[in-house]
């Protein structure tokens, strides 16, 4: 009876800590960072900034974040983890407030800034402070119920943020800070106990002595980085794709934009799941394999049938694999290290999606291909792929 009890509180400790985690990368990320786009042309309409201003802006909360992924760790070596977590919880709710308001560029560009740097600290945070104090064999759902937070903010772009932006802009942003407001205050005492530690410099050594910079992880590192180039057809061009490429108009481009968003809160709880049965390793190596047929599937049919598939597929594994890529990360290294190989993923995967995303409009500029680039984002992932299984082939 009291193994049943004690199997019964170590779930519920754990999905505690996996709601904790969600609440917190949907007010970074889920709000923080993509609750912003759908505002865009509201500031435009109301005169608060012109089109290229409104884009800097949206540049600086993506500088910000990268800038964010950097320090993470530091600022963890002088700030417990639990502590500057909520001092940068804080940081992204005060931002959603001061928006609220017509400021001047340039402040309004700082307040952006800070939001996303607070972001990135977060997103390195997070996920490895809990993972800490998680049962391996629960690593993978906890660790799908903390990044489908950001998939439920993908969800929100293109579903409600674009109903409150026709009431006012202010309205949309103070409801931001007021849902953000809750969500921090029902999961402030979810943290595992114990967790709000300093992150202490450690050797850049692993299990045994070994170097944390093993074959295992580079690969790791760089087939992380192809899954963030696989990602961008469909994060730059898949709604123009459907719109304009294939004639269907910005209402069916709009829908399956929803149905990306949709599988992309549900597919790292169910990427996790899997990943408790099978490893983290073998998820991987899947997930990339079948991301690389939903890229592929335009250039096999633009039935809508395909069309679907393929915005499950890459929506689903979008943040699955992102969230396969932490668990893995905790298991080759150690929870020592993982702040901060973590976080040099988290910067690789930022910088990698940026270039990519300017790489490929020039070459869509060029070309006037929209099937070019779904072949290079499904070949891409395909290599990696084939780098994570030549890891897992690494003794």
């Amino acid at each position: 009876m009291n193994t049943i009890t004690t199997s019964f509180s170590n779930k519920i400790t754990d999905y505690q800590t996996g709601f904790t985690g969600f609440a917190t990368l949907l007010i970074a990320i889920g709000l923080g960072r993509f609750g912003y786009p759908p505002l865009i042309p509201g500031l435009v309409e109301a005169k608060w900034f012109s089109v290229e201003q409104a884009d800097y802006i949206g540049a600086a909360n993506l500088t910000g974040y990268i800038l964010g992924s950097l320090m993470g760790t530091r600022l963890n070596r002088i700030v417990p983890s639990i502590t500057l977590i909520r001092i940068m919880l804080f940081s992204v709710i005060l931002s959603f407030v001061l928006c609220a308001f017509p400021l001047d560029f340039g402040l309004y560009f700082l307040i952006r800034l800070l939001a996303g740097l607070a972001g990135g600290v977060i997103m390195v945070i997070t996920a490895p402070t809990i993972f800490k104090y998680t049962a391996a064999d629960k690593k993978g759902l906890v660790g799908g119920i903390i990044f489908s937070g950001v998939g439920i903010g993908i969800v929100l772009a293109g579903t409600i943020i674009p109903l409150l932006v026709k009431s006012g802009l202010t309205l949309t942003w103070l409801s931001f800070s007021a849902v953000a407001l809750l969500l921090m205050l029902l999961s402030w005492y979810g943290w595992p106990e114990g967790s709000n530690q300093l992150h202490l410099k450690s050797a850049p050594t692993g299990t045994g002595g070994r170097s944390v910079w093993s074959k295992m992880v580079i690969f790791l590192v760089i087939s992380y980085a192809c899954n963030a180039v696989g990602f961008v057809p469909h994060t730059v061009f898949w709604v123009d794709f459907i719109s304009r490429g294939l004639g269907r108009g910005i209402t069916a481009g709009t829908q399956f934009w929803i149905i990306l968003g949709a599988s992309a809160a549900l597919g790292p709880v169910i990427t996790g799941f899997i990943a408790d049965r099978i490893g983290f390793a073998k998820s991987i190596r899947i997930s990339l394999l079948v991301k690389a047929v939903g890229v592929v599937l335009p250039l096999i049919s633009t039935a809508t049938w395909s069309l679907t598939l393929s915005s499950i597929f890459v929506g689903s594994l979008a943040l699955g694999i992102t969230s396969l890529a932490s668990g893995r990360t905790s298991e080759l290294v150690g929870h020592d290290q993982q702040k901060q190989v973590w976080s040099i993923m988290t910067i690789y995967f930022s910088l990698t999606h940026a270039g990519t995303a300017y790489l490929l409009t020039f070459i869509f500029s060029t070309t006037h291909s929209y099937l070019l680039l779904f072949e290079i984002g499904a070949v891409t992932l395909l290599i990696g792929s084939v780098l994570d299984y030549l890891a897992s082939r690494q003794k």
